[in-house]
């Protein structure tokens, strides 16, 4: 069967991790493909990697890459999907999930079929198409994130309605040109629109896939203000970039 990756950044998330890594487990029974799992640590203090490293005693399809602190979601990714590339040679997507219990599971094949089968390259986990949806968390969050994505559409000119999503699926192919040693993404909360624009600018078909997100299961958030004023600065330099284009 295909061998599908699942990237899963963490740093202190003891209180959900056991609960991701059970239910990626028990799908085993019901998917048409393999399943890897590479938890990425940034330093955890709280038992998480030692949750990681039980689940991988006993499964043997689990793996751990601890690095030295928290060096950013972007950076995490990164690591991964390279870490993936030079270890997992015949797997043909890797999916990108949050650890905190809002990506649920189960809704994994949805993103993952469509690449098996040819129809993309890239699919796009989203709450902002028919099917989609935000179960719970509050209307400040949901604020932000359709702000977010509306700035998105603005200045960057992406057609993706929840380009700020962190579920997708991403074909091996896509990885190899993405991800190459000389490229360089941001580390926080701009890189997954970031990479997905760079994924639209190298021509690999994108599509959005109906999630259902759920607010984190336990934990706290680790998006603050800093986070948000350096995505919208991002946004706006590529607007110029777009601008300068046109004029010249």
């Amino acid at each position: 069967m295909a061998l599908v990756a699942v990237v899963i950044p963490t740093y202190n998330e003891a209180a959900n991790i056991g609960r991701v890594l059970e239910s990626l487990e028990s799908m085993s029974s019901f998917v048409d493909f393999d399943i890897h799992v590479l938890v990425v640590d940034d330093g955890s203090v709280d038992g998480t990697v030692e949750i990681v490293e039980d689940f991988g005693r006993r499964f043997g399809n689990v793996s751990v890459m601890r690095r030295p602190g928290k060096l950013g979601l972007g950076s995490a990714y990164v690591d991964g999907f390279r870490w993936c590339l030079k270890n997992l040679g015949d797997f043909v997507a890797a999916v990108e999930m949050d650890a905190d219990g809002s990506h649920d599971p189960g809704q994994l094949p949805r993103l993952v079929e469509p690449i098996l089968e040819g129809r993309a390259q890239v699919v796009v986990g989203s709450r902002y198409i028919r099917g989609g949806g935000w179960r719970g968390g509050s209307v400040w969050r949901k604020l932000i994130s359709r702000g977010a994505n509306l700035l998105v559409r603005l200045t960057v000119g992406l057609k993706v309605k929840d380009a700020t999503s962190g579920y997708r699926a991403i074909s091996r192919k896509v990885l190899e040109e993405a991800f190459t040693e000389d490229r360089k993404y941001e580390s926080g909360y701009i890189f997954q629109v970031e990479t997905l624009h760079q994924y639209h600018l190298l021509g690999y078909k994108i599509i959005e896939a109906p999630i259902d997100f759920y607010e984190r299961a336990g934990g706290k958030s680790k998006l603050g203000v800093g986070e948000l004023a350096s995505f919208a600065w991002w946004c706006f330099r590529q607007l110029g970039k777009r601008i300068l284009r046109r004029t010249t």
